[in-house]
């Protein structure tokens, strides 16, 4: 594979990756839906006062918004394109998109850096980046102003430069730092996912840090340093809000559920221990644990939500199956701690998501993508490697694999763009913009007028397109 130039080929899949997340943003999804009309209206209070909607000045660890305590990185990531294209669908989803196309790169880096003593190394990380460029999770959470999907971004970015750290320059391990605590202040899930990642890093290089103990030292202090805004806010009520509205661990059903057994058992000793609200809870946990690789959720239909999901199509491409199989095989043949990282990754990425109680959740998931497109990745490298000494096999597995693939992808772009913006236009609350700019025309022909809630938040819309 010497004579391919791999730059020329990660540019294209770039400009592939690029396209598919910026064309047409505006009206597919046909409308911003309320959470991003909340980020787009509080990028532009902060350029225009300094201020969120709520008059709090430059907020550090989150803005209140609906009461739900947003997560700051998006919005003032998006205050420079809202001063560029104003206040916009295109401005409010730039973040996302921009950032959604340049995780193609940082995958590709991470896995060219993991797997550096691979001697095909360069092409398992061009598959991993092209099958992530195609992919119609992230394809998706990349046209919204998704934070969990900025959040993805600086969780690889991050997770690149710790890896490169190890194995080139050590001082690099201080960007990773700052990387990932970006990323813990860009999506509430990588709250609890961040740390996690951070202790497998840690105990997984953990000798090689140890010899690097002045540089790591430095990163841990620059991080901590970084964490206090939130550390503040953590021990204040609002910061539980949310959680507490979403969790399953607040569900009164299962405690309903569980004096009901023990009712049942005549309140026995053996249903008090068996039946009790802690072991419901935990088996509660364990079922949305596992949800997150239902079959049909991955491969056949993805979110039951179509702000994740077109609902044609799973999560994944149903072709990865079989490569994603073979990769975990694959992957056990591989470097010991880069088998552990991977796995590490894969056995974490639903732990936060997992206490929700609308499960499984492709956005607050989403750190699964660069997992399921690793390991198709390897399984597709292990199968060329398998049939490379028969050359004739080889060129009839690629082709028929190249027009598997090809056809999966245009049936989901196609449905995508011309089927979904119709059949989906409710659920981003279409309308809402047509709405404000019709008001605005009235105005002066009335004294009042009267907008209805039945439909999400009409004062946020009213805020952001009058």
């Amino acid at each position: 594979m010497k004579f391919i130039n791999w730059k020329i080929l990660l540019f294209v899949i770039l400009t592939i990756a690029a396209f598919l997340r910026f064309f047409k943003t505006e009206t597919v999804p046909p409308s911003l839906y309320w959470d991003e009309v909340s980020q787009g209206y509080n990028a532009y209070s902060i350029l225009e006062t300094g201020r969120d909607e709520h008059k709090e000045i430059f907020p550090l660890a989150r803005f209140k918004a609906f009461g739900d305590y947003k997560a700051p990185v998006y919005i003032y990531l998006d205050v420079p394109f809202i001063a560029l294209f104003g206040k916009t669908p295109l401005a409010v989803r730039f973040p996302s998109a921009i950032l959604g196309t340049l995780t193609v790169v940082a995958v590709f880096g991470l896995v060219r850096e993991l797997f550096y003593v691979n001697k095909n190394k360069e092409l398992l990380a061009f598959l991993s980046a092209a099958v992530l460029a195609i992919s119609p999770w992230h394809i998706q959470l990349s046209r919204v102003a998704y934070e969990g999907n900025v959040a993805t971004f600086f969780t690889v970015a991050a997770s690149f430069f710790f890896i490169f750290s190890i194995r080139r320059n050590k001082w690099w391990i201080v960007v990773s730092a700052i990387l990932f605590v970006i990323a813990f202040y860009s999506f509430n899930a990588h709250r609890v996912f961040i740390p996690l990642l951070v202790l497998l890093l840690g105990s997984v290089y953990s000798k090689i840090l140890w010899k690097n103990k002045k540089q790591v030292l430095v990163s841990g202090l620059i991080g901590i340093i970084m964490l206090l805004p939130y550390l503040s806010f953590f021990r204040s009520p609002e910061s539980r809000l949310r959680f507490n509205e979403v969790n399953i661990f607040t569900d009164v059903e299962v405690v309903k559920k569980s004096n009901e057994w023990i009712e049942y058992n005549h309140n026995s000793l053996q249903s008090k221990i068996f039946n009790n609200r802690r072991v419901e809870y935990a088996k509660s946990y364990i079922k949305h644990y596992f949800d997150f690789f239902n079959f049909n959720y991955l491969f056949v239909s993805g979110d039951e939500n179509p702000r994740f999901s077109s609902n044609d199509v799973g999560q994944l491409y149903i072709w990865q199956l079989i490569f994603i199989i073979i990769g975990i095989y694959a992957l056990t043949r591989e470097n010991r701690r880069v088998a552990i990282l991977i796995f590490g990754w894969f056995l974490l990425a639903p732990i936060a998501a997992a206490t929700a109680r609308e499960t499984p959740h492709a956005l607050r998931s989403e750190t699964f993508i660069p997992i399921y497109e690793i390991l198709t990745a390897l399984g597709i490298v292990f199968c060329i490697v398998c049939l490379s000494k028969y050359d004739f096999f080889k060129k009839i597995f690629i082709i028929g694999l190249s027009c598997v693939v090809s056809f999966y992808f245009y049936m989901f772009i196609h449905n995508y763009f011309v089927h979904f913006p119709s059949e989906y236009s409710g659920t981003f609350q279409y309308g809402y913009a047509q709405v404000v700019a019709k008001a605005e025309r009235l105005r002066d022909d009335y004294d009042y007028i009267v907008m209805t809630k039945s439909y999400g938040r009409p004062y946020i819309y009213t805020l952001f397109f009058s």
